[in-house]
């Protein structure tokens, strides 16, 4: 009698045995197993070519040569080097003498900063995507022009496709320069259009 005792008042413990699931996750990693194969881009470098419209000049190509490093998601900094003819003909004043040469360079060194306010994505045959970003960039540096220099100021806005390995970029820039010579002659302010492209470090 005890024995059968026992067997019900067990049957109710073997039954919970039997359907009780034991929750055991398991831990998954996502992403790769080292940090080493990730590929960093600290920043990107490039070439290009502009048009420039300066005050009371005809127009010239200028030839840019620009390196940026990124110094978060939407800032980073900028240098850039220009060179470009200034000037095809001479100036004199009323009484004749020379006061622009014809034929000089007017050279550019600046660095600045740029801040891209517009990102999204573009599709060039229907099946690719590439990110872009639309970024203003404020620069201020040194120009060269002949025997004489000023400094260097200028805002731009700059729209960029940004691929695997490579990047293209157009550029509308306003620029002057406070050189005292060329602010007399009214030569020193003017705006630039332009194209560029490059690849990533």
């Amino acid at each position: 009698m005890k024995y059968l005792i026992l067997c019900l008042l067990s049957l109710p413990l073997l039954s919970v045995a039997e359907t009780t699931d034991i929750y055991q996750p398991r831990i998954k990693v996502a992403g790769l197993e080292q940090s080493e194969n990730i590929s960093r881009r600290y920043g990107s470098w490039g070439i290009g070519v502009a048009q420039q419209a300066q005050d009371n000049l005809s127009g010239r190509t200028a030839l840019n040569i620009s390196a940026r490093w990124f110094a978060g998601e939407r800032w980073y900094l900028l240098g850039t080097a220009q060179y470009a003819p200034f000037n095809r003909d001479e100036i004199r004043n009323g009484s004749g003498q020379v006061l622009l040469e014809s034929g000089e360079q007017a050279n550019v060194l600046a660095g600045g900063v740029g801040y891209a306010f517009l990102q999204g994505t573009a599709s060039l045959n229907g099946h690719m995507s590439y990110p872009w970003q639309v970024a203003v960039e404020g620069l201020l540096g040194e120009q060269y022009t002949g025997d004489s220099s000023g400094r260097y100021s200028g805002l731009a806005f700059s729209w960029q496709l940004l691929g695997d390995d490579y990047w293209l970029a157009t550029e509308w820039r306003t620029y002057q320069s406070d050189d005292s010579r060329l602010d007399k002659l009214n030569v020193n302010k003017g705006v630039q259009w332009g194209i560029s492209f490059g690849s990533y470090f």
